[in-house]
């Protein structure tokens, strides 16, 4: 069973419960109150019925085996074949407050029964024995026992307050549950937006430099191209190798030279312009989209290869790069700029490494 089903049935079965006690205290009052104002017994027969009703399915509902639904329909048959047809002639007809119980009624049959046959057919059978009684009143007014105009007053004197109590206990639970279900749905969106955060990181983003990964960035330059930001726009790709990346985990370990990655993409971070898409391309290659022109760019650039002086100093050994830049043109495709890219980065190495090559 989903837990949806297991509070909805938490939450049905609260409100039955209530709806039990609250006939049981409702019918004790209205035997002593038409006791007082001099109704037979008869008139509160229905009333001990629905005590002794109410009374016997929460004593079973202790039981582990309790078959709740057979006993919560069972109630209701009870209300819409005898009780209420029983109170319509013994009380008055349409001037007693029948009407306002068969209200109270419909709304508990519609949330503690699910859409289907037995809630149609309890609310259908609802309405018809209405119709059928409300017939017999008019064609047949003598079959209704009808009470003085003092005896109703203190009747309804009574029976309104309690109506109404009814009425408010039964909206505090629906209004309770509402707000429950709201908590719980924020709480679940915001669980799932952190857990589509998560997969979006994991899916995205290089583990061990936290930069975007290659995935991500072969899904933005692919979609530079679909949309033709290149003819809107100035945009660079960067293509950046580590100098002797192996000589460096040789000598001083695989630790350090993660560190050195992680270290390299932080400050690459911090001196390319603003908005750049920078990427882990490999293990010790890096990929930035950088949205201004190869010129601005390459500025940034020699910003950045001063700061590695520093990290070298910092590091106690040697880091350097190569790089090849190229901005994007009309008659590009990904291929093409990669190809181009990729060529003034191999130049740059052949070169003899720690510099750069743009066309």
């Amino acid at each position: 069973m989903e837990i949806k089903d297991k509070v909805r049935l938490s939450l049905e079965t609260k409100i039955f419960k209530t709806i039990l006690i609250f006939n049981i205290i409702i019918s004790i009052i209205n035997i002593v109150t038409n006791s007082l104002i001099g109704f037979s017994f008869w008139i509160s027969l229905k009333w001990v019925a629905l005590s002794i009703l109410a009374l016997a399915i929460l004593v079973l509902s202790r039981k582990k085996n309790f078959r709740q639904f057979q006993f919560r329909l069972s109630y209701f048959l009870f209300l819409i074949f005898v009780f209420f047809p029983f109170g319509w002639f013994q009380s008055g007809g349409s001037s007693n407050n029948s009407l306002a119980y068969i209200f109270l009624t419909t709304i508990a049959i519609s949330f503690l029964f699910k859409r289907g046959k037995v809630r149609d057919f309890l609310f259908f059978s609802l309405v018809l024995i209405f119709i059928m009684l409300y017939c017999i009143e008019f064609f047949y007014p003598h079959l209704i026992i009808f009470h003085s105009q003092e005896s109703q007053f203190y009747d309804r004197l009574i029976q309104i307050p309690l109506i109404l109590y009814a009425s408010y206990l039964m909206l505090e639970r629906f209004s309770d549950a509402y707000n429950q279900e709201k908590d719980n749905l924020k709480l679940l969106t915001k669980k799932l937006r952190l857990a589509n955060q998560k997969l979006e990181n994991i899916a995205h983003r290089d583990p061990l430099t936290k930069k975007y990964n290659r995935r991500a960035f072969d899904q933005e330059i692919k979609s530079i191209f679909k949309e033709k930001l290149q003819l809107q726009k100035k945009i660079t790709l960067v293509l950046i190798d580590v100098d002797n990346f192996k000589d460096i985990n040789d000598n001083y370990g695989h630790d350090k030279g993660d560190e050195v990655l992680v270290l390299i993409s932080q400050r690459l971070e911090t001196f390319m312009p603003a908005q750049s898409l920078i990427a882990r391309w490999g293990g010790d290659e890096f990929a930035v989209i950088s949205y201004e022109d190869e010129y601005q760019t390459q500025l940034y650039l020699e910003k950045y290869y001063r700061e590695m002086e520093n990290l070298s100093t910092e590091l106690g050994f040697k880091i350097s790069f190569s790089a090849g830049l190229s901005c994007l043109n009309q008659k590009d495709t990904v291929k093409k700029i990669f190809q181009r890219v990729d060529k003034l980065l191999y130049e740059s190495k052949r070169e003899g490494k720690a510099r750069y090559k743009l066309s």
